[in-house]
């Protein structure tokens, strides 16, 4: 026999269980189908956590062309369904409820392991030998930022039908483009009050008519069934109360010329996973914004005689952080203050200005185009920054 007539099985070194082979007897050349598969721990319990760390899987998966990305999630806040509805990269989702979960022995693949998986689809799925597995510190928010191009989640073409009927009948004018608009208010049910998160209701009106008045918008306002009622009015239409209403503001969010933020909370993340351009005010992070045109427009930190820390020295020493605040500058006598009325209503005509190029509903951007770089690179190279804006003129007066 010529040894050049053997097959060339040199594809089995990559080969897993369960897949399937086949062999190319003009090529002599085996072939296999194995894509390369992600592992994520969808760990977080809060909303704009859960969809964040969603998103950084998604958006590792399409660095890959041929690839495969399984999740594993506790399907324990009513919100969670559904954002894992919205991610369209995920190929395949293991949940546990209550006490149970999945040990780490399950990935141990070889013979006579001493724990089975109860499911025999768990190696089918090739979930017991991923090729990456992202913890949730892997998966590191600020490092997003360096990962573009950024995956987008996308509404089941079953459920935009009625969905888009649902903000028909609420009040949306299909004719005229409208705003998110969202801020954190105490009451919500699965997260404690935070004094320097909580809105209360007075500037929301003030900002609504504003955009009502001003832009000719309409607004939509998503939250909590919890949220202080705001008096209607025409042009503004209110579904934090709406039912089951997860896939509802996700939808309006995907559909909205812009997102305005009046302080730091978790339904901002639908407009990064949407490519939605966002005004994130009141921010006491840097968290939030993935790409331009959207900003973030940071709460002040005053000393103690009442001066202002200007912004370039505050981010030059890191003092951008809840963390760093109240934990650290706080003894010193420094304290965050809140943007301006005024400076809320800046930030709105910014971001207003910046999506000129929409005058109805959004519609969904074409598909993604990625160069699929085929890495994914430990530690994370530093991000780049996220674009901080203020408005010198409408600020309140410091010492």
């Amino acid at each position: 026999m010529n040894p050049e007539d053997l097959p060339d099985l040199r594809g089995l070194k990559d080969t897993k269980n369960y897949q399937s082979l086949e062999y190319d007897p003009r090529k002599r050349v085996l072939l296999t189908n194995r894509p390369f598969t992600i592992f994520a721990m969808l760990l977080d319990r809060t909303l704009g956590d859960f969809i964040y760390r969603n998103l950084f899987a998604a958006t590792v998966r399409l660095r890959f062309r041929n690839s495969r990305l399984i999740v594993y999630y506790r399907p324990d806040r009513p919100y969670k369904d559904p954002i894992i509805e919205l991610n369209p990269y995920i190929s395949w989702a293991w949940k546990s409820e209550g006490s149970n979960g999945i040990p780490i022995d399950y990935f141990d693949y070889m013979g006579g392991r001493p724990v089975r998986p109860r499911d025999k689809f768990w190696f089918h799925s090739l979930s017991a030998e991923p090729d990456l597995v992202l913890t949730p510190s892997i998966m590191d928010f600020d490092g997003l930022r360096g990962l573009a191009p950024f995956a987008r989640f996308a509404v089941p073409s079953g459920r935009a039908g009625p969905l888009h009927e649902q903000l028909l009948r609420a009040g949306v004018n299909k004719h005229r483009w409208f705003c998110v608009l969202h801020y954190r208010e105490a009451g919500y049910r699965d997260s404690d009050a935070q004094i320097d998160r909580d809105l209360k209701a007075e500037n929301p009106e003030a900002i609504i008519d504003h955009i009502i008045q001003q832009q000719d918008g309409q607004v939509v306002r998503i939250g909590h069934p919890g949220m202080t009622p705001i008096p209607a009015r025409p042009g503004f239409v209110d579904i934090s109360g709406e039912n089951e209403s997860v896939l509802l503001h996700a939808y309006a969010v995907s559909r909205a010329r812009y997102f305005l933020e009046l302080t730091p909370s978790g339904p901002v993340g639908f407009a990064s996973a949407f490519g939605v351009p966002m005004a994130r005010c009141n921010a006491l992070s840097t968290l939030g914004p993935l790409e331009k045109p959207s900003f973030a427009m940071m709460q002040h930190i005053v000393g103690p005689q009442g001066q202002r820390v200007p912004r370039d020295v505050a981010v030059a020493k890191g003092l951008y952080s809840t963390l760093a605040v109240k934990k650290v500058i706080a003894r010193y006598g420094f304290h965050f203050v809140r943007n301006s009325l005024a400076e809320l209503c800046a930030a709105a005509n910014e971001i207003f200005e910046r999506t000129a190029d929409v005058q109805g509903w959004r519609l969904p951007g074409p598909p993604l185009v990625s160069s699929f770089p085929e890495e994914f690179t430990l530690p994370l190279a530093p991000p780049p920054g996220v674009e901080i804006i203020e408005f010198p003129a409408a600020m309140a007066n410091f010492s």
